[in-house]
């Protein structure tokens, strides 16, 4: 019996000790021609959230978007400059987004994207996606095209970074994402036990109390 209440100790000493994971939660992650607080930019706004990295300049809000779908509160269309060039060529757009305090082996990421032209590959530090929009038809911005990106070999912990690659073959470009992100949060090892862990372990403290007493009295009542 003595065994047994032992091992109810450790059991509740153990399940203690473990971290609580908490289900789903969203992290910050920005479509384009968002503000540092998520609202919508005005046309030729520089994009705080993304760089084109093939100029080292920030992205910026395009004025002319008639052709394009309507940007909205999730997100805009950009570009190297406002007038939508250059035009002809490939861009690589990135921004970033930290997961400290997430388990990123259970990150996700949603979104939507639209180019003109060409939408040559999404990358996650580094990853190919695998990800196109190719064929420079007039759909690839008309309307937007859903996407996931679920590796988890993919995501670090800390600072992660999501790249587009654009290209044009117009007379105007642009470039579009809106995104959103879940992980699971892991609260640490010293975190408070829960109830369910508490009685366990209250259970088996009371029980070797009570295998004590019963010691003692066998003993104080045992033969001359």
């Amino acid at each position: 019996m003595k065994t047994q209440i032992l091992r109810l100790v450790a059991m509740g000493l153990s399940a203690a000790a473990l971290p609580c994971v908490v289900g789903a939660a969203p992290f910050t992650i920005f479509g384009t021609g968002l503000g540092p607080t998520g609202l919508g930019l005005p046309a030729a706004a520089l994009d705080p959230h993304y760089q084109v990295l093939t100029s080292g300049t920030a992205a910026i809000v395009v004025t002319n978007t008639a052709p394009y779908f309507p940007n909205n509160a999730a997100s805009e269309w950009v570009w190297e400059n406002a007038d939508g060039l250059p035009i002809n060529t490939t861009l690589r757009f990135e921004t970033t987004f930290d997961l400290t305090g997430f388990d990123q082996t259970t990150a996700a990421i949603s979104g939507a994207w639209g180019t003109d032209n060409n939408g040559l590959d999404i990358l996650l530090n580094g990853h190919s996606t695998g990800i196109t929009l190719l064929g420079s038809t007039a759909g690839n911005f008309t309307q937007l095209h859903a996407f996931t990106i679920d590796n988890p070999a993919w995501f670090v912990n800390g600072a992660n970074t999501l790249d587009f690659d654009v290209q044009d073959v117009g007379v105007v470009a642009a470039f579009r994402a809106e995104l959103s992100g879940t992980a699971n949060l892991a609260e640490p090892a010293t975190s408070v036990p829960e109830p369910s862990t508490l009685a366990l372990l209250g259970i088996g403290l009371a029980g070797l109390g009570f295998s004590r007493r019963i010691n003692r009295f066998r003993v104080n009542t045992g033969p001359a």
